[in-house]
């Protein structure tokens, strides 16, 4: 049995429960469920001392029917060299446009968060269903060694919610 002093303040409750529950709503309620993937190398690449080499075309082909939402791109290479030792060129196949400005590529040590070893994209670039690609030519500036490196895009497939 209720006392008229709870019931009265769980109907001043009321009012705030409902606004907090509609202010969550839209973040529930979305029409996609994200769901976390990678597209990464099948293979680490190795680029032999001052050549570019154009990345296995087909590790970076998306063919699923969802879109894929890219938030960010991981770098690693071997430990005997450091981001500054290579540029990397990436571009989008379906628009046929370059993601840099430069037009030999950027460093990554431009690009990357050290602490993370990533390029974290300010806004998520929606790579096409079926048949969207990206190309990454990859140049080793050491002109004495060769590179092995490793490229990963880092998103989220976006999958539409059932009725």
């Amino acid at each position: 049995m209720m006392t008229p002093g709870l019931e009265a303040m769980i109907a001043q409750l009321g009012p705030v429960v409902q606004r907090i529950l509609q202010s969550v709503a839209p973040l529930v309620e979305q029409p996609v469920v994200r769901v976390p993937y990678s597209m990464s190398l099948s293979e680490t690449q190795v680029i032999p001392a001052g050549e570019s080499v154009l990345l296995t075309p087909t590790d970076f082909q998306y063919s699923f029917e969802w879109p894929l939402e890219v938030h960010e791109v991981g770098f690693s290479q071997d430990p005997s060299h450091t981001y500054r030792d290579w540029r990397i060129l990436f571009s989008d196949q379906i628009f046929n446009r370059p993601l840099e400005k430069a037009q030999t590529g950027s460093s990554p040590a431009t690009l990357v968060d050290l602490n993370t070893g990533k390029w974290c994209w300010k806004f998520p670039w929606v790579v096409r269903p079926k048949g969207g690609a990206f190309s990454c030519l990859v140049t080793n500036l050491d002109q004495i060694n060769p590179i092995s490196v490793d490229i990963s895009f880092i998103g989220y497939q976006l999958i539409p919610r059932g009725p």
